[in-house]
């Protein structure tokens, strides 16, 4: 079960992550890396992505053996890769229209 659930939720958070509203949509960032699709930073949604997929497959193996530290340390990580990327979206969503120096340093 823990291990369709991930690939469903990036599924769906390609399928909505074109929205051309001027405002932060918080019910579709909730889905783990479409914030970060919603703001065009594809290499990071799936470095994040990765990430938060290799978490999940680790906690599921340690939960089939038996090993709850190495399990409660995978949970962790999954929940901190979750919130970050989050927290991540919200901002480069709030500093998209932040005035780059490097542009007008060529103008």
């Amino acid at each position: 079960m823990y291990k369709c659930l991930l690939p469903i939720l990036f599924m769906f958070s390609i399928c909505f992550s074109d929205s051309n509203k001027n405002e932060f949509n918080w019910t579709l960032n909730l889905i783990p890396t479409a914030g970060q699709i919603n703001n065009k930073k594809y290499f990071k949604a799936v470095f994040l992505g990765s990430t938060q997929a290799y978490s999940a497959y680790k906690f599921s193996h340690y939960n089939d053996t038996n090993q709850i530290g190495k399990r409660n340390t995978f949970a962790w990580w999954m929940l901190g890769l979750y919130f970050y990327g989050l927290i991540d979206s919200y901002v480069d969503y709030n500093l998209k229209n932040f005035p780059n120096e490097d542009k007008e340093a060529s103008n």
